[in-house]
């Protein structure tokens, strides 16, 4: 009995948006939450990183920055492998807030990287400060701080930073009390029950059957030295979900009309290597979560090793590349072969490749199966292998998953 390819989690899942206000009660910026399901009015969150990518999948490429939130700031959570991820920081600079988790350990990883966003152009908060945490650390590198006041409040800590120039925010004012005693010790910005709860968001119907199959494909399209634009748009076409989200996020990017019509290839264009890099990324992360690092490490291993392989044998690198990767999606997408075949753009002879071993491609993809079982190939450089690992690990660095 065959399988198809899991869903981490129901794909019914949605955000809020809580209304951030300035002391004169004015509607200035909201701040993104996750919601597994549109009827869920708290968050129900297994990993933080996917959290993330769906808000932000809904938020950024389904409703739109524009449609959401019209010109107002949104406050969107990260996580630490989030800030350490250089292609998912590449959100809007003048539009968004990054809040760094509370959970988010000071390391100087982290600080490094905040200091890059902050040079970047954007503006950090910390959430939910505590001064027993030990992230005075970050403080230099952040514009806001937030402080949960339904705890007991560090009042001369409030007034240090205050006095420092940081713009404080009172989350969880839930009476106007509140709000006039949170005014009266500096703070500026407020969100709470005060002043609204959370509104759910309902995205405007788009199927979510996204692939994570081409997902994988294009991110690792999108890392190699010569880029087919075609090829990437070809592609894409074939994921409905992605093709969307392409094609909005094109147009918001340039501000073009929304009644402007544009071809796949040209939005990708007007997107650019890196900003599709992220957006791919980000639509993998909301589909399946983060994949299985060993997994990728060693599909990529195979298929770089291939990829040398076949340039020896002059049987085509990319060829090569996409068998040894095909060979090893099973396992990182935990699908049956005979299932993923049917999903691949596959010829008659590469499907015998990779189901039989047969022609030129399928001897040399047993040849770099029998290396990795430890065994001596004489067609094979003994050092393959760990050139091929070590490029893998170098991708995984530029990904971060």
């Amino acid at each position: 009995m065959t399988r198809s390819v899991p869903k981490s989690a129901s794909l019914g899942y949605t955000i809020a948006l809580q209304p951030i206000v300035d002391a004169d009660l004015n509607h200035v910026a909201d701040e993104l939450l996750y919601r597994h399901h549109h009827r869920e009015r708290t968050a129900t969150i297994d990993d933080d990183v996917q959290a993330t990518a769906r808000a932000c999948a809904v938020a950024i490429y389904e409703i739109g920055l524009e449609t959401l939130c019209e010109q107002r700031t949104l406050f969107i959570n990260v996580s630490e492998q989030w800030l350490l991820n250089s292609e998912l920081c590449r959100l809007p600079t003048d539009r968004i807030v990054l809040e760094v988790l509370e959970s988010t350990p000071p390391t100087a990883a982290v600080r490094d990287a905040m200091a890059n966003l902050k040079s970047m152009g954007y503006t950090l908060a910390l959430d939910d400060f505590q001064t027993d945490q030990d992230h005075d650390s970050l403080l230099d590198h952040c514009h806001i701080v937030k402080f949960d006041v339904s705890r007991d409040l560090p009042l001369a800590q409030i007034e240090s930073l205050r006095a420092q120039g940081f713009t404080l925010l009172a989350e969880r004012v839930e009476t106007h009390e509140a709000f006039d005693r949170c005014k009266a010790l500096g703070f500026s910005l407020f969100q709470g029950y005060f002043y609204e709860r959370p509104r759910i968001q309902r995205s405007r119907g788009t199927h979510r059957d996204s692939s994570s199959l081409t997902h994988l494909l294009l991110i690792t399209k999108l890392y190699r030295s010569e880029i087919d634009l075609g090829d990437l748009s070809r592609l894409i076409a074939k994921d409905a979900y992605l093709t969307e989200a392409v094609l909005k996020r094109a147009k918001a990017v340039t501000h073009a009309d929304s009644r402007t019509s544009d071809t796949l290839r040209a939005s990708i264009e007007r997107l650019g290597v890196i900003e599709l890099r992220m957006l791919v990324t980000i639509m993998l992360l909301a589909s399946h979560g983060p994949a299985s690092k060993l997994e990728i490490i060693k599909g990529l291993t195979r298929a770089l090793a291939c990829q040398q392989a076949a340039f020896e044998r002059s049987v085509g690198e990319e060829e090569g590349f996409m068998l040894g990767l095909f060979s090893h999606m099973p396992m990182i997408l935990d699908v049956e072969l005979e299932t993923l075949i049917q999903q691949l753009p596959l010829t008659s002879d590469q499907a015998k490749a990779l189901t039989q071993r047969a022609g030129r491609l399928g001897a040399l993809l047993s040849d770099v199966e029998s290396a990795e079982l430890g065994e001596h190939v004489d067609a094979l450089p003994d050092t393959l292998l760990e050139k091929a690992e070590i490029e893998a690990q170098r991708w995984m660095e530029k990904t971060q998953f």
